[in-house]
């Protein structure tokens, strides 16, 4: 027995493409909105400044740069899967991917 909430919409006019859904991946991991990147990113890089008592290696900083970005978009991720039914209902947070049923 299925849930309403839990049911998958069906999409018109059938499955979509991988290229056609790349624009919602990109609204779900919120490339669209990079404030928050960069609000993680400043004590972090802060942080590699002090321990390096310089400028830290480059390869060190590209990957924390990418932690950074890939650990936000993993909890706006998580944040959206499990508060779509929530996000549905409330003005500032219905236009997200997984609210509107899009993915």
């Amino acid at each position: 027995m299925a849930y309403e909430r839990y049911s998958e919409p069906v999409p018109e006019g059938g499955p979509k493409s991988w290229r056609s859904q790349l624009p919602h991946y990109w609204q779900l991991v919120r490339g669209d909105r990079q404030v928050g990147t960069l609000l993680l990113l400043w004590p972090t890089l802060w942080a590699l400044w002090l321990a390096a008592e310089g400028v830290p290696p480059i390869k060190l900083l590209l990957i924390f740069c990418a932690g950074v970005w890939l650990t936000r978009s993993a909890g706006c991720i998580i944040n959206d899967y499990a508060d779509q039914w929530l996000d549905a209902n409330v003005e500032r947070t219905k236009q997200r991917p997984l609210a509107r049923g899009v993915l």
